[in-house]
């Protein structure tokens, strides 16, 4: 049986998907970029400390809410500062609808809204596998 490495299942999956994207690329291809920011905010949800980023059962589906986008340059480094972290949702956002044309992430970001919701976590898994 393989060791859990990762805060969860999920977020270890997320990151084998990750790996995979690079070694069959070489390169941070833009699925690799929305693996890495989807894989962040899972690493973020579970997290019992941060009251801020969290799962939440909405429809029978599983969601992350952020409830404040924060900056992650202390873990990630400068590309990671609040607005990139913006720019990286808004990314995953317009480039993984789902087959009907529905987000499935929402971000919410104007000079005074800076939160978002990853509406299903299945959805959005499938979407990284078959778009972009």
């Amino acid at each position: 049986m393989r060791k859990l490495e990762e805060t969860s299942w999920l977020a270890q999956h997320i990151r084998d998907r990750v790996d995979v994207e690079f070694d069959t690329y070489g390169y941070a291809t833009l699925r690799y970029k929305n693996l890495q920011t989807f894989k962040i905010f899972v690493n973020e949800a579970d997290n019992p400390e941060n009251e801020t980023i969290y799962y939440h059962q909405r429809d029978g589906k599983r969601q992350i809410v952020i409830c404040d986008i924060p900056s992650m340059m202390d873990k990630h480094g400068t590309d990671f500062c609040r607005y990139g972290m913006r720019n990286k949702l808004h990314t995953l956002q317009i480039s993984t609808p789902d087959d009907e044309g529905m987000y499935t992430v929402i971000a919410s970001l104007t000079h005074d809204l800076n939160s978002a919701t990853i509406n299903d976590i299945s959805e959005l898994l499938y979407q990284l596998s078959v778009r972009v």
